[in-house]
């Protein structure tokens, strides 16, 4: 699209927060990888819910403790009480999260870390896919590339599997 001054600098910045995320993806799988681990040695499986809620326990207490370093907190509570009309769009956008945050804890607590990889970009996929058909968003030949990226890294994980699974039922 057409940008205005700085596009470099927050491209950059947006490449930084994607890598952070994968990072922090790969050190959060390897946590509950491991929590999953020590409990099932003393023979307790830990239940989606109870993933769900100290996940976001933790979550809400670093983002309040952010919004105070940041000076935000007081300004986003006084938006709320002087516009009630967001508490309606507030708790909806909780419900479908929570309803979200539900499928993807219920396969964090019974599947491989890798599995919810999996889950999560096959669905990042389609939503990027839904919003180029439905709203007809477009996408630059460097987006494109992405998408046949993640999908051939899928479809090679699918084939992996499936192959290890031939083997280990032809012995």
């Amino acid at each position: 699209g057409k940008k205005k001054g700085g596009g470099s600098s927050s491209s950059a910045m947006g490449v930084t927060y994607i890598i952070l995320s994968l990072v922090l993806d790969g050190v959060t799988a390897g946590f509950q990888k491991r929590l999953k681990t020590e409990t099932a040695k003393v023979g307790v499986k830990p239940k989606p819910y109870d993933f769900m809620f100290w996940t976001n326990l933790y979550m809400c207490l670093t983002a309040v403790v952010v919004a105070t370093a940041l000076g935000e907190l007081s300004t986003g509570l006084s938006f709320c009480t002087e516009n009630p009309e967001i508490f309606s769009k507030i708790i909806k956008f909780a419900v479908c999260s929570a309803v979200g945050q539900s499928f993807i804890f219920y396969t964090i607590a019974n599947f491989d870390p890798l599995i919810l990889s999996t889950v999560t970009t096959t669905r990042k996929i389609f939503s990027v896919l839904l919003s180029i058909f439905l709203k007809g968003h477009s996408l630059s030949l460097t987006g494109w590339s992405g998408i046949l990226l993640a999908c051939g890294g899928i479809l090679s994980e699918m084939q992996a599997k499936m192959s290890g699974k031939k083997k280990a039922h032809g012995h």
